[in-house]
């Protein structure tokens, strides 16, 4: 269902003529639902606390400079706090992935984030999953790694979660508990911190 979905976001944006691509280069908004609506007077200016914006149904997209899908981040709601340039989302959710196929799937209940959807931090039952590649002479890919927190943070960029609070790592079989972990997922490295204890086994290939 995954891969389906970024293809249909692929194709999209494979209709969009070359100019317009390039345009996209960096990042974008991609509303569904809804946006702020044009005209009127002039806004007072807002307190720092307050939002200057809230969206319903929103999407952001980040392309990297050939114009292809670096992340897209999607929330049921999504408010704009213009004192920080930042994002608040509510349920959430991010995919991110290089032209492999390998990348990151999170869910949470919250979220915060830059307004390039750079780095994003998750809260409220959070949850990240890391989809290795699929072998090319085989087809088949590795059994997906699975981390569970009341806060984790993505790097977008390089795909690097972290996690100073709490964290359950789970992969086909294995269930690990840390207090901080940090995931580079181009590289399959989880460095585990504080207290760890669980049970491991070697993932099949």
């Amino acid at each position: 269902m995954s891969q389906r979905w970024w293809l249909l976001l692929e194709r999209a944006q494979a209709s969009l003529p070359l100019l317009a691509a390039a345009g996209l280069a960096g990042f974008t908004w991609w509303l569904v639902q809804s946006s702020p609506k044009e005209g009127g007077a002039a806004r007072p200016a807002l307190a720092a606390s307050v939002p200057d914006f809230e969206l319903n149904k929103a999407r952001v997209a980040r392309f990297d400079a050939q114009g292809r899908i670096e992340a897209v981040l999607d929330g049921q709601t999504m408010r704009h706090f213009p004192d920080a340039d930042r994002l608040q989302i509510d349920q959430l959710t991010l995919s991110a992935r290089d032209e492999k196929g390998q990348g990151l799937r999170a869910v949470s209940q919250r979220g915060d984030a830059d307004r390039k959807a750079e780095v994003v931090t998750l809260s409220g039952g959070a949850k990240v999953t890391a989809l290795p590649a699929t072998d090319p002479g085989t087809g088949l890919r590795a059994a997906p790694a699975h981390f569970t927190g009341e806060g984790l943070r993505i790097d977008t960029r390089t795909r690097v979660v972290t996690a100073d609070q709490p964290v359950l790592l789970q992969q086909q079989g294995s269930e690990v508990r840390a207090q901080t972990m940090r995931y580079d997922d181009r590289t399959g490295i989880t460095d585990l911190g504080g207290r760890v204890h669980g049970q491991y086994e070697v993932p099949s290939r």
